[in-house]
This record gives C-alpha cells, structure tokens and sequence, in this order.
C-alpha cells in the first residue's frame, strides 16, 4: 500500500495557517496557486481521501505539528518554506517548482518518540513528538536528573543543571540552532538519537541508539517537561519516560538540494553569529 503514494501523480492536500494567524499572510501565494490552478487540474482536492500527499506550507512548527496529528495517514509530507527558518521545508517560490509526481521527490522517512510524563499530582501525560523530549528548571535554578537506558552501554548517570533532552535525529537541527552546536546535526536517516544535558557539566552529549529511556527527577525544584518545544507540556513532573514509537512519516524533498547540507549549514551560521 505504501507504494501507492511513492509513484505517479501527486494530490495535495493543502495545509496552511488559517488566515488571521500570525504569518499566514506568507501563505498566501500558496492559496491563490491552489484557487486558481492546482485544484481544477487535479493536482490537489480538499477531500483529504482522494489524496496522497499533504502540501505544508507553513514553518517549522506546522510540519511538526502536521507530522504528529497525520502520521497515521502514510501520505507523504511536502514542506514549502513559508516561515522563518525551514530547515526540513523544501525552498517552492513559483507554482512552476511544486513538484508534479513523484519522481520528482527524494523521499526521507523519520520515526516520530514517545514521551510519558509523570506528574507529581498523579496526573500522567502521553505525547508523541517529530523533534525532541525535554525536561528542564528556569535558567536560574539547577535540579537532579538520574538518567537510565535499558540497553548494555548506556550512559548511565546522575547529573545536576538546567535540564535533559533526547532528540531525533531531524530534531537534533533545532537543538543545534538553539545551542550553537552544529556537531550535534545527525543525518535524517540516522538509526541514533542525541541525549544531551544542559548546563550539567560532566553530561554534555551523547548519541544513543533508540531504547526506553527513563529521566527521573531528584531534587524538589518543580521541573516541567515539554514534547516538541512548548507545544505540549506537563508541569511539575518527577519522571519521563522516552520510548521509540513504530509511528513514521515519509519527508518528501527536492531532487537535486541537499538537504543535510543546508541543516548544518545553519547551525553553523548560528554557530557565527549570523542568524
């Protein structure tokens, strides 16, 4: 079945800020190619059955978001860059360069992880995340994280500092962006994921294969734990599990741009001082 949406023709289904939303004016050219053209040839349907494919043009946070509610679908994901940054969004100026068929795409499939957090009220939250696992204090505080894996030659540790994160590999472009690190940008296809603490000195970084990792809190400082930034968030949680999850989607990208060089590319701008 999954074939069916890496060959031939492509039916979009559009998906783009509301208008009114801040930025959705950046999407506006996308709007007037799907009133004007797109949908009369038959190129993409708001009858989301009839298509194989969805048309993000949006920013970063509107493919993850897009990536986590529809990745049961197996459609293919198609980002054009309508934000501020787009490291995993293909760069579509002119309706000339939408991609027509299938063949046109390079196609990069990414697993989505899990996190389960434990508050301390009883309350348990489950998310799935496309970037990373967090949890962390305010940038004045320090707390305790014991971290554990439940595979041989994990890095067991307890650590002390602002907080811990465990990204996938198309996540670890972010924390590079955000911590001027652009060592820390992983391949798309990698089979790893990065953990790194922050501010916890003898735990800096380190890349792990997937596993059940367990982050629990030791000391009384209310840390709060986030999936994908602040767009899902639990507060006061004592423990974190993070676990791989059999949930995907299939990246479709340009043929032709290399796509892993413009990743590290920017962390490396950031890195400079240029972004």
């Amino acid at each position: 079945m999954q074939r069916l949406f890496r060959k031939g023709k492509i039916v979009y289904y559009p998906i783009l800020p509301d208008i009114g939303e801040p930025g959705a004016e950046r999407s506006d050219d996308v709007r007037v190619w799907l009133e004007r053209s797109l949908i009369s040839e038959g190129q993409a349907s708001y009858n989301e059955k009839i298509c194989n494919a969805y048309l993000v043009a949006s920013g970063d946070g509107g493919l993850m978001t897009t990536a986590r509610d529809l990745c049961r679908s197996r459609k293919v994901i198609v980002g054009a860059h309508r934000g501020t940054r787009g490291f995993l969004l293909n760069r579509i100026d002119t309706i000339d360069e939408l991609p027509r068929n299938f063949s046109e795409l390079q196609l990069v499939t990414v697993k989505l992880i899990r996190g389960i957090f434990f508050r301390k009220n009883g309350e348990i939250k489950r998310f799935l995340a496309f970037n990373d696992i967090y949890c962390g204090v305010e940038v004045s505080d320090f707390a305790g994280f014991t971290i554990k894996g439940t595979l041989n030659g994990f890095p067991e540790r307890t650590v002390h500092g602002n907080g811990v994160v465990v990204s996938t590999p198309q996540g670890t472009t972010a924390y590079a962006l955000n911590n001027r690190g652009s060592s820390a940008v992983l391949p798309l296809d990698s089979r790893t994921w990065f953990i790194s603490g922050m501010s916890t000195g003898i735990y800096p970084c380190d890349v792990v294969s997937p596993q059940r990792i367990e982050i629990t809190i030791t000391s009384r400082v209310p840390v709060n734990g986030y999936a994908d930034s602040k767009s899902q968030k639990a507060e006061d949680v004592s423990k974190i599990i993070i676990e791989p999850t059999k949930f995907k989607v299939s990246l479709g990208f340009l043929k032709g741009y290399d796509f892993e060089a413009k990743r590290r590319l920017l962390a490396q701008k950031t890195e400079r001082g240029e972004i």
